[in-house]
């Protein structure tokens, strides 16, 4: 079968239809082969953070998810997951969400969303340097710079940081970062293309300021062996997590 990673855009791409703009391919249980989905109601279904949900095309399919100690001293356990107990807060909180926006919602939301996320998308290429990554077919947009331009996209994303505070997630291989169109960030869309292009040209007038941060980061990299970026990324996930020592 066929698991379908719906985790980002599970609140968005179902209500595409409706919101006037289809998604161009199938993706749920009507596509023959479709065994599973995962969608992440915390996201663009605007739950609290922790709220997940894994759907099955069938009670037998579910089965294979259930946990069984049959043989255990403290009797007979079963869970529908490999996790025990989990607080019920969240899922309370889940349901509270999806009464408060409910299918009409979320409609409204996602035309918003997808809306402002194809607007950005059309206006990309028409700064200098820049070309689109991938089909911004619903809730995300990713670019990078073109080859022989002279930019680095990683040190754009410092620059429209700096200038109006936005946040891009980095990407690599290839080189690009790319946007979550948010509701907020629906509303600012014209500003985020206006700072883009702003950062773009401050980036060509001052290139050797955003040379470090991101830039220096992932072009080193890409000249290290994976060995090594997966051993530096123990140590610093040692560090984050290491508890200080009681001095006596």
């Amino acid at each position: 079968g066929l698991h379908v990673d719906c985790c980002l855009g599970g609140f968005v791409v179902p209500f595409m239809a409706a919101a006037g703009s289809p998604p161009p391919h199938g993706f749920d249980f009507t596509v023959r082969g479709v065994t599973t989905i995962s969608c992440d109601p915390h996201k663009y279904g605007f739950a609290p953070k922790g709220a997940s949900v894994l759907m099955f095309r069938s009670k037998e399919l579910r089965h294979h998810m259930y946990t069984f100690a049959t043989e255990w001293t403290g009797g007979i356990y079963a869970t529908p997951t490999m996790l025990g107990s989990r607080p019920g807060g969240v899922v309370a909180a889940t349901w509270a969400a999806m009464m408060r926006y409910g299918e009409a919602g979320y409609v409204e939301s996602t035309a918003q969303i997808v809306g402002a996320t194809r607007r950005i998308a059309e206006a990309i290429p028409t700064i200098g340097g820049l070309e689109l990554v991938g089909r911004a077919d619903a809730c995300v947009v990713a670019f990078g710079a073109k080859q022989g331009s002279g930019l680095n996209c990683y040190s754009v994303a410092d620059c429209l940081k700096e200038i109006g505070g936005w946040e891009l997630a980095t990407l690599q291989n290839p080189a690009a970062v790319h946007l979550a169109v948010t509701l907020p960030t629906a509303k600012n869309a014209t500003r985020f293309v206006d700072e883009l292009r702003a950062a773009v040209a401050t980036v060509r007038s001052e290139p050797e300021k955003y040379k470090g941060g991101s830039a220096g980061l992932y072009g080193m990299a890409s000249s290290l062996p994976t060995s090594f970026i997966e051993e530096t990324a123990k140590v610093y996930l040692d560090t984050m997590t290491a508890c200080p020592e009681s001095h006596k």
